[in-house]
């Protein structure tokens, strides 16, 4: 069904003799108001303001909102969604160049310890903390592009239930996979004891550490879960979240190549933990957090 507005300068407070716009539908004319408004026969009410400070009404039909994926870009501050050169950018390295990387610099983890030293550990991880900022740097400004900003990604103010959020995920999800690291030592795919070389062992390297805790849980879970997550199901206009969170789940397993293939299998399916804690709470924060507390334990409880 065709739509169209247009409208007068609008004046403020909302009122109806404020508010004057005429509704096209196929070749009816007709002008809504306000009653029609508040009783859902125009669901949706947003304002574009213009270089004049014109501010015009602009109102999305009930029938425009009657699909899953439709729902999702209104409720998700998706509804502007513009892909933009750096969308395509964003998505190669999340998907790609970052997998790739971490696969072709992965190692035989029992060579660990003898190719780590502690200097060189420090380099890797601070190399590691500018990197992952860098294309955080690239999402902000391609969210913004987009014109969703961060608000599009899930990225809102920190509550308080989301610290509970947090206990619950963590709890749970740590249950889940001592459960399967114990299965996959079972049939001959242990978690790789040299792993706990990568956590730094003096005063130094556990200060960076803590930063790099901080930048994963914040970058990664933007990245994996709030960016990834929205723009695959944004482009591909898919009605269910299937596809983005399984793919977004395999991309960061595959990140986590220099853990072999017991670490990418357990990081695969602690990331789509992750992705189903974003799908339930609908924000980035209980995700950012958990990540947090999960890297930052791992200097008490080595994994």
């Amino acid at each position: 069904m065709g739509f169209a507005s247009e409208s007068t300068r609008l004046a403020s407070p909302l009122s109806h003799e404020s508010l004057s716009t005429r509704a096209t539908f196929g070749n009816r004319t007709q002008t809504p108001d306000l009653n029609s408004l508040s009783s859902g026969r125009f669901c949706t009410l947003a304002f574009v303001a213009t270089d004049d400070l014109e501010r015009i009404p602009w109102y999305t039909p009930q029938d425009a909102l009657d699909t899953p994926f439709s729902r999702f870009a209104v409720n998700s501050s998706n509804a502007y969604f513009r892909r933009s050169n750096l969308t395509w950018i964003s998505l190669v390295i999340l998907l790609l160049a970052y997998p790739a990387v971490a696969i072709a610099t992965a190692d035989d983890p029992s060579k660990l310890s003898d190719l780590l030293t502690e200097e060189l550990l420090l380099i890797g991880l601070i190399a590691t903390v500018f990197m992952q900022w860098s294309v955080f740097l690239l999402l902000y400004v391609a969210t913004f592009r987009e014109r969703t900003g961060l608000a599009g990604l899930g990225l809102g103010k920190l509550r308080a239930v989301d610290f509970l959020w947090v206990v619950a995920f963590l709890v749970s999800s740590n249950l889940i996979l001592a459960g399967l690291a114990w299965g996959l030592a079972q049939i001959g795919l242990p978690m790789p004891g040299e792993i706990a070389l990568l956590i730094p062992q003096d005063t130094v390297g556990r200060i960076v550490w803590v930063a790099v805790s901080a930048t994963a849980g914040f970058c990664e879970e933007i990245g994996f879960r709030g960016y990834l997550m929205t723009r695959l199901r944004l482009i591909g206009k898919t009605n269910s979240w299937v596809v983005p969170t399984v793919v977004s789940a395999l991309a960061f397993g595959l990140c986590h190549a220099y853990q072999g293939l017991p670490g990418i299998i357990l990081i695969t399916v602690y990331g789509l933990m992750f992705s189903l804690l974003y799908l339930r709470t609908g924000r980035l924060w209980p995700c950012i957090l958990a990540h947090f507390f999960q890297d930052f334990g791992a200097l008490f409880y080595p994994q």
